[in-house]
């Protein structure tokens, strides 16, 4: 493993996991390189097999953090509740979460907490990965960051749009024009503090299927007074090609899409951290103290 320049702060990262033990070890291996790390490392498990605890425990040797597994029992895609299981657990009170398919860019970890705190949450970028990119993939090519460099041409132009949108929205604010909006927020990129999640009571468990927890999340953040900070160019990650596991071809008229479209009348879910700890939930501690960096 690659040693990182910084020592860890006190930061608890959280990635979601469902059988693709391959994915997550990568995702590990970009951790471990990371210039600031993390103290804890937490393994959100919505119900994967035994191989993705295999994985990890080869993996749990060698990673500079704590390393937790947060298991749950697989009844559908459930990730708003095997994130809230990680919220619950998490020690800290900076918190960035990650999806097993997303690798951090080396300064991932160090930009968030730069622009983190007490009523702010960072909402990064997502690079596509070329799809030739997949087959190249291993945990030495991610020690050597060369993922980094792998992303589609196409994401230069889509960054250049973005940078200049928000640049825009941010003269227009200062002058006063008060442009109505916000990002969106996908938990494959976030740094989020505690408290503000748990004073929304987290995520809402009444998504099961794909799709709207996190933007759920994301509207009652902003209904609290939580500041958006746009993380563009900064604090990326790079998303792995893959086909997808579950069809969501009829996302649109799922259930999920349904509920994110009804009216909010308060920015608490009720669902949500205040029923945990659940009582079918596994925490399997793979790594306890961090190995020095000093």
């Amino acid at each position: 493993m690659m040693k990182p320049d910084n020592t860890q702060r006190h930061v608890s990262v959280v990635v979601s996991t469902y059988e693709r033990p391959n994915y997550l070890c990568l995702v590990l291996e970009a951790l471990c390189r990371q210039t600031l790390l993390p103290a804890e490392v937490l393994i959100a498990d919505d119900g994967s097999s035994d191989a993705t605890g295999r994985a990890l425990a080869e993996m749990a040797g060698n990673v500079p953090f704590k390393l937790v597994r947060i298991w749950q029992p697989d009844e559908g895609f459930r990730a708003a509740r095997s994130r809230n299981n990680a919220i619950h657990r998490a020690r800290h009170d900076a918190m960035a979460f990650l999806d097993q398919d997303t690798l951090p860019h080396r300064t991932w970890l160090e930009c968030d907490m730069e622009h983190l705190g007490p009523g702010r949450i960072c909402i990064g970028h997502i690079l596509h990965m070329r799809e030739s990119a997949a087959g190249d993939l291993d945990l030495e090519s991610v020690k050597r960051g060369e993922f980094e460099e792998w992303h589609d041409p196409e994401e230069n132009r889509r960054l250049g749009s973005l940078q200049r949108k928000v640049a825009a929205y941010g003269l227009l604010r200062r002058l006063g024009l008060g442009i109505r909006g916000r990002p969106a927020v996908g938990f494959g990129n976030v740094a989020a503090w505690r408290q503000d999640l748990l004073n929304v009571n987290g995520f809402d468990e009444e998504y099961v299927g794909w799709g709207q927890e996190d933007d759920d999340l994301g509207w009652r953040l902003y209904m609290a007074g939580v500041q958006p900070i746009a993380m563009v160019n900064k604090a990326l990650v790079s998303h792995i090609p893959h086909t997808r596991s579950q069809p969501n071809e009829n996302w649109r008229k799922g259930t999920n899409i349904e509920r994110y479209r009804r009216k909010r009348l308060s920015f608490r879910c009720e669902r949500g951290l205040g029923a945990h700890p659940h009582g079918d939930v596994r925490v399997s501690l793979l790594r306890e103290t961090p190995v020095s960096t000093s």
